[in-house]
């Protein structure tokens, strides 16, 4: 069973989160959703973002008092992400390798 989270949330990223899920009043009992999207064609995977509440096919990790959800069949594409946020002309959370 994998104890650890295998995206790094670094503290700039983690803040965000914790300001949006305060801003918009993200209901207790939901957590950070990190997934994958669709693979196109050339073989990449997006990632993305949400809240939501658990599910069985979930598994559960704890990072700053934020439960972070993350498919069973998902972890090995989200494995050594780092998930960032970073500010300029356009602001928003990336995932880099």
């Amino acid at each position: 069973m994998l104890m650890e989270l295998p995206v790094y949330i670094t503290k700039k990223a983690l803040d965000n989160i914790k300001r949006i899920m305060q801003t918009k009043q993200v209901p207790v009992g939901y957590g950070l959703r990190i997934g994958t999207g669709n693979s196109n064609s050339c073989g990449t995977t997006s990632f993305t973002l949400g809240f939501d509440i658990p599910k069985s096919s979930d598994d559960v990790f704890k990072v700053d008092d934020i439960d972070v959800l993350v498919n069973k069949k998902e972890l090995l594409f989200l494995m050594d992400l780092t998930l960032d946020f970073e500010e300029g002309e356009v602001s928003g959370f990336r995932f880099n390798k």
